[in-house]
């Protein structure tokens, strides 16, 4: 569990034990109930979804995206987005909120709603880390990419010994994300060691801070954190072999052998 999630555990049950102590409730008891379960709700439903740091077809064409997951409608006055350095901030403005379900664009250029309004790239093609805060200053969300999830992100395990008989569908590699960042994983492949088999994974897959994702050889009914080659044949050999991760730079990012 993150730092973060367990700060926001501890949030819930401390409000919990002060509602269920609380006798009788008063009109503005509940309000103050109300608004503090508005925040929590806020702080584990508002996510920096995307980073689009490639600037086509200018470098000023980045941006960054941050969507509400949940059914409130947030106040996002007064929040901000900070990009890699301290300098490369955008504060949203009073009276900002974000929909249930919907999303924010912030440009790095332009006369745009949202925008950072600066004549130069703000996002590294090589690697960055966009962090979100709400009003009060507390981290609700961060984002890696390049470098900087490279850093954060390897091969955990490989079941090359699949029980399905003889194409092994059940096969998987596994990857981890071992930091308290989000990570994009857009533009980035698999790649088998002794044979020609190739994963890419799709535009827009995140690997949330802690968490780990499959990679099947062949399975049709994918989960959450699932994804499959569509190999109607094994990829791994029993006896040895492994793979490697490759990020879009074409850099290597970890390697597993067995």
């Amino acid at each position: 569990m993150s730092f973060f999630n367990k700060q926001l555990h501890k949030e819930i049950n401390e409000l919990l034990s002060s509602f269920a102590s609380c006798s009788p409730l008063t009109r503005q008891k509940a309000n103050e109930y109300w608004q503090q379960l508005n925040r929590i709700q806020a702080l584990s439903q508002v996510q920096i979804e995307n980073i689009d740091f490639k600037g086509n077809p200018t470098p000023l064409d980045e941006s960054i995206t941050i969507r509400n997951l949940g059914g409130l409608i947030i106040d996002i006055s007064d929040w901000r987005i900070q990009a890699g350095s301290p300098k490369q901030v955008y504060i949203f403005p009073e009276g900002s909120v974000i929909l249930p379900n919907d999303s924010i664009c912030i440009d790095t250029s332009g006369n745009t709603e949202h925008s950072f309004n600066t004549n130069r790239p703000i996002w590294n093609n090589r690697g960055d880390t966009g962090t979100l805060f709400d009003d009060e200053g507390q981290i609700i969300s961060t984002l890696s990419y390049g470098d900087n999830a490279s850093r954060k992100t390897l091969i955990s395990h490989m079941n090359y010994d699949g029980q399905e008989f003889r194409n092994e569908g059940d096969e998987f590699v596994e990857i981890s994300n071992l930091s308290n960042d989000d990570v994009m994983l857009s533009g980035w492949r698999l790649e088998a060691l002794t044979n020609n088999h190739i994963f890419h994974f799709p535009e827009g897959t995140k690997l949330e801070a802690y968490t780990s994702l499959k990679v099947y050889t062949n399975k049709a009914d994918l989960q959450r954190n699932e994804y499959s080659f569509n190999s109607p044949t094994a990829i791994w050999n029993n006896a040895r072999g492994g793979c490697k991760l490759i990020n879009y730079r074409d850099d290597e990012v970890s390697i597993y052998h067995y």
